[in-house]
Formats: C-alpha cells, sequence, structure tokens
C-alpha cells in the first residue's frame, strides 16, 4: 500500500503542531521547513480542520493549533480520514467491473492486509509519532 503525498503531508503537519504546542503556526511556516508545497498543505491542514482535529485562528498571529484531543488521536485514525480511496477497484460497488468479483480470492486477503496496516497505525498515537521528533526547532 502506498500513502498519498496529502497522508504524507498531514502527518509531518500534526509532527510539527505537536512540537509547536504553545503558538499558532501558519501553513507557510511549515511549508517553509519541509520544503513541500503551500497549496497541498493548506488542502491538507482544511481537511484536517474539517476533521476536527486542527483550530484555526485568523488575523495577525493567527495561524492553526492543534485541537485538544488531537495529540491522543490514533495514527491509523488520521490515515482513514485523508486515505478515502481503496486498494483495488472492487472494494467499491459502484465501480467493480470485475468479472470475477463473486468467486475471487484476492479480495478477501486485501481485505486483511488493509486491516493489518491500519492495525498497526492505530498502536501509536500523534503525540507518540512527535516524541522522538529532534529535527524540528
Amino acid at each position: 500500500m502506498q500513502l498519498t503525498y496529502h497522508t504524507d503531508y498531514a502527518l509531518r503537519l500534526l509532527i510539527y503542531l505537536m512540537n509547536h504546542p504553545d503558538k499558532n503556526v501558519t501553513t507557510r511556516e511549515m511549508a517553509d521547513f519541509y520544503g513541500i508545497s503551500l497549496n497541498h498543505l493548506t488542502k491538507v491542514a482544511k481537511r484536517l480542520t474539517q476533521g476536527g482535529w486542527l483550530k484555526t485562528s485568523r488575523g495577525a498571529g493567527g495561524g492553526l493549533m492543534l485541537a485538544a484531543h488531537t495529540p491522543g488521536t490514533k495514527i491509523g485514525e488520521i490515515v482513514r480520514l485523508i486515505e478515502s480511496g481503496d486498494l483495488v477497484e472492487c472494494f467499491t460497488p459502484a465501480t467493480n467491473s470485475c468479472p470475477i468479483t463473486h468467486n475471487c480470492r484476492l479480495k478477501p486477503l486485501l481485505y486483511q492486509a488493509r486491516r493489518a496496516f491500519y492495525d498497526v497505525l492505530d498502536t501509536q498515537t500523534v503525540r507518540e509519532l512527535a516524541s522522538h521528533e529532534s529535527l524540528i526547532p
């Protein structure tokens, strides 16, 4: 399974904010620090805000902060929000055109693999993910 850039950026954003708990941080500051697209990071921040994991403030001194419950959130929960696509076409009944769906032995195996993937991600919280981050000033 390959994660999208948006998921990668979401996790980086959360790590950055965990390391700056007492200040509002702009997406520009984080994009510059990581050397990534401001446009993409802004979209990710919007998605995380809509999901309730970030708080935003406008104006001078405005920016992003973690919502109070975010440090205890499991990483798998964040990845599930951002990674909305399925592994293969047959996971989505509306678009499934595979003629062997009813007898396929691959589909249940992939479901099991996806579940195992998220089970591992659910062993760590945002706080734990960021606790060893020493590269962020």
